[in-house]
């Protein structure tokens, strides 16, 4: 990896005219790219980016120049140098048979049904790819794109269609873009659509999806309205283009992508019913709509700083899942990003939001730039109060629009709106790598009348990461009373006591698990129990239930089936009920499983029945199972888990269960491709082929990716590694490129050197197979450990804890044969005073107690 900056700009582009004829049958482009650039400071020559483009003449002003191709860029000669502040129109006409920015699909031997279309993806740096141009975010441009194709498509542009001319079998379509936008954001989709309109506000919107359709389209896009105006309200900017498209297509490489008034989005999220029983798309249609402001309308000035465009759309998520559901959405979806980012620091890196460091731009697109950059934005929110963040936010918006940024002008309009200096918050969460790990210990001081409150931050700070500076709520209930007291976070350990006249019923740490990093909380079971049974924030009663989950005890186990099976209780709560008892295992805990697998909520159901995986070679939940996946269910992904469950348990007669199940359609495949992850569980030999004939061209994509992730789990104990190296070397050059990410991603599983060259060997097109091919190289040269030898070391695990449980158990119905009746609490009663809380810093840990 080198350090990039972002490039020079001795000129300014003004204006980018593309005037293109699409070749569907050659799967090639011809056309003529005309770009106004004004100069910045005296100029002889402009250097375009281009890659792989054919440059066949080169004209400034209309007449004819010389130019040179270097394959990457093309360099022409200005007839005479331009003064700054002078401009000149420079046309390059050109050929091309893209491997990247412009796609051709079409069907094929494998996927007879797929349909023909075109379309563009530019982000990061591909737009050179398919047009000359000055390929950097900070290169804003008004833009026209006048595409010819066959007379049976439609296209879709940015801006407006200004005309649409039929000539035979030929058809033109020109559209206009009258505001500046980057070039990564220019954007074309050709194909054959249906369409339906609608507005929000006085702004027109299109949606165009396959034919046929209609009602999955709706069902996905149905809110886009009500978004479009809680972003208004929330930014305090009207919407800001002259419309708002949404085209979903085949085939697309990025889940969605913000192309300035003209989202292109993959058309496997359109879904069914049955899939929106507990699917939805809105996290990403509510995320590529973000986009028209942050990224659109204010644009990073380059890639390093890329998650002021990510970051605020994936906040954004979480703030429309505020306005248009409910805040307890809300939360869980915010910890779903937490567990993301942290995930990626665990398995993977950690590194600075704002980093310049790397191989491609493209790198840069990982949980640190969207998760993580979406959680500093709720961090912010959480320092300054909800409406000084969204006056911050309407000044950012206000003061930059149509502009570039840089991390520096946030900071600058928060600090300008709110009157904070927020520079700690940026330099320890943006510029550097990591995060506060926690680790909390409470105690009770009945003596004294007060609640001790040790805080220590457990991250290793000798790569970077920094001791933060944070504040931690903690509410803290005695006698139905909730008091909410702020600890200041500012040294590794801390220790504050907290005024308690009573033994506390509740002590919440952080209820609504805002902070960003991780949260290691150490107190009475009973505390837990009672927060899992009352707790007013729902993520407070979720983590109880997880907590719980590691104790493990009868009246643990009882308290989480009395929850799972509480209706009004929010459902991602009753889920995480349900993940506990499955880690705690007992048959107390499965018969809680077992009697809750009817319930209504099919979210809970799923994760009822992701649990009883978790009783391997158990006869009753397999039988369970089996009946489910005989039987199936009206949610698919509940169907899902059944399907994996039943490999997981490892019951006798899965195999052929789940090679039926294998092929039965499914929204996005989950039900085949879950038979592929319960295949994989089995161990079986016999599985194998039976994983190896699902990665086949022609297979449902969704299957063939979780059929390669079974073929490494299995090629070991089916003495069949050799196979699998051959058959993942075919694979890194499928032309799906998904597939490829799969093997790169299954490679360390399979653990077999073997493969190595064909891992260095194969020249990917996509950025993001470079990198996970780079990444799987060096597990495989490190020596990861194997998925058998994993595989073997869980078992163990499990069964040690299986041994630790029932002797808890035995331990606690001792405890509770033995136990004398409770007496009167003999705490000194305390004057009621006000909740202050003292610190020391760097104070040494207590005196262990004997």
């Amino acid at each position: 990896a080198t350090e990039h900056y972002a490039a020079p700009r001795p000129v300014r582009a003004e204006h980018v005219r593309i005037e293109l004829d699409l070749d569907f049958a050659q799967r090639a482009i011809a056309g003529t790219c005309t770009t106004r650039v004004s100069a910045v400071r005296t100029v002889a020559t402009v250097t375009f980016d281009a890659v792989d483009l054919d440059v066949t003449d080169a004209r400034v002003d209309g007449h004819a120049v010389p130019f040179s191709n270097s394959g990457a860029h093309v360099r022409v000669e200005l007839p005479r140098a331009l003064e700054a502040g002078q401009a000149c129109d420079i046309a390059l006409t050109y050929r091309a048979r893209p491997r990247r920015g412009l796609y051709f699909w079409g069907p094929d031997a494998g996927y007879p049904d797929r349909p023909l279309q075109a379309w563009t993806q530019g982000q990061d740096i591909d737009a050179r790819c398919w047009f000359p141009c000055l390929d950097t975010p900070a290169q804003k441009a008004t833009s026209e794109v006048i595409a010819t194709f066959p007379a049976a498509m439609t296209s879709l542009s940015n801006g407006v269609l200004v005309s649409d001319i039929t000539t035979g079998e030929r058809r033109t379509q020109h559209h206009r873009m009258a505001q500046p936008h980057a070039p990564y954001l220019v954007t074309l989709v050709v194909g054959e659509f249906d369409e339906a309109t609608d507005t929000a506000g006085t702004t027109p919107l299109r949606y165009l999806f396959p034919r046929g359709r209609r009602e999955d389209a709706l069902r996905c896009v149905a809110r886009t309205p009500q978004m479009v105006a809680a972003y208004e309200s929330i930014t305090g900017e009207p919407y800001p283009w002259s419309g708002y498209a949404q085209v979903f297509v085949t085939e697309f490489i990025l889940g969605g992508m913000e192309h300035t008034t003209a989202t292109t989005l993959v058309d496997t999220v359109l879904h069914d019913a049955r899939a929106h029983l507990d699917y939805t798309a809105e996290p990403l249609i509510s995320h590529e709509l973000a986009h028209q402001w942050f990224g659109d309308l204010l644009t990073c000035r380059d890639w390093p700083h890329g998650w002021l465009n990510e970051g605020f759309a994936t906040y954004f998520e979480v703030l429309w899942k505020e306005r248009g559901d409910d805040r307890d959405e809300a939360d869980h979806h915010r910890m779903l990003d937490l567990d993301a980012y942290v995930t990626e620091t665990r398995e993977r890196y950690a590194r600075p939001i704002v980093a310049r460091s790397f191989q491609a731009p493209m790198d840069l697109f990982d949980r640190h730039l969207y998760e993580k950059g979406g959680l500093v934005l709720h961090e912010l929110r959480r320092r300054v109060g909800d409406e000084l963040f969204v006056r911050a936010l309407r000044h950012y918006v206000a003061r930059h629009r149509h502009g570039v940024v840089e991390t520096v002008d946030l900071a600058r309009a928060f600090e300008e709106a709110t009157g904070h200096n927020l520079d700690p918050v940026f330099d320890q969460y943006v510029f550097s790598p990591g995060h506060p790990e926690l680790k909390v210990e409470v105690r009770y001081e009945a003596d004294d009348g007060r609640l001790r409150i040790a805080v220590r931050q457990t991250q290793r700070t000798d790569a970077g990461t920094p001791v933060f500076r944070l504040p931690l709520d903690v509410v803290v209930t005695v006698n139905g009373q909730d008091t909410r007291h702020r600890l200041d976070i500012t040294d590794a350990e801390h220790r504050f006591h907290l005024p308690c006249p009573a033994a506390p019923s509740q002590v919440r740490v952080d209820p609504r698990r805002d902070v960003l990093g991780t949260l290691d909380v150490d107190k009475a079971v009973g505390l837990w129990r009672e927060e899992l049974a009352s707790a007013p924030e729902p993520r407070a009663r979720t983590e109880a239930a997880l907590a719980l989950g590691k104790d493990g005890g009868l009246r643990s186990v009882e308290a989480l089936g009395r929850a799972l099976t509480t209706t009004d209780l929010f459902w991602a709560t009753r889920a995480a009920c349900a993940k506990s008892l499955g880690r705690i295992r007992t048959p107390e805990a499965r018969t809680h499983l077992l009697d809750a697998l009817d319930t209504a909520h099919p979210r809970v159901r799923r994760a009822v029945v992701a649990a009883l995986g978790e009783f391997r070679h158990d006869a009753q939940v397999a039988g369970r199972l089996r009946a489910l996946v005989e039987a199936g269910d009206a949610s698919y992904f509940v169907e899902a888990e059944a399907t994996r469950g039943l490999g997981r348990v490892r019951a006798p007669d899965a195999l052929p269960l789940l090679e039926a199940a294998a092929a039965r359609p499914s929204f996005q495949d989950v039900i085949g491709a879950a038979a592929m992850d319960g295949l994989a569980e089995t161990q079986d030999a016999a599985a194998f082929p039976v994983a190896v004939a699902r990665t086949a061209y022609g297979q449902p994509a969704f299957l063939r990716r979780a059929a390669v992730v079974a073929v490494a789990k299995l090629a070991e104990g089916a003495n069949r590694k050799r196979e699998a190296v051959d058959l993942f070397a075919q694979l890194l050059r499928d032309p799906q490129f998904r597939v490829q990410l799969a093997v790169c991603d299954a490679a360390p599983t399979l653990g077999d050197r073997r493969l190595l060259p064909a891992l260095e060997g194969t020249t990917f097109s996509d950025p993001r197979t470079r990198r996970y091919a780079r990444e799987a190289v060096r597990s495989l040269r490190e020596g990861a450990p194997q998925a058998r030898e994993i595989a073997s070391l869980r078992e163990e695990l499990d069964s040690l804890k299986q041994e630790t449980r029932t002797l808890r158990e035995k331990l606690e119905t001792l405890s509770l044969r033995d136990a004398a009746p409770a007496s009167k609490s003999n705490a000194r009663p305390v004057r009621k005073r006000a909740a202050k809380a003292t610190k020391r810093g760097r104070t040494p840990p207590p005196k262990r107690r004997r």
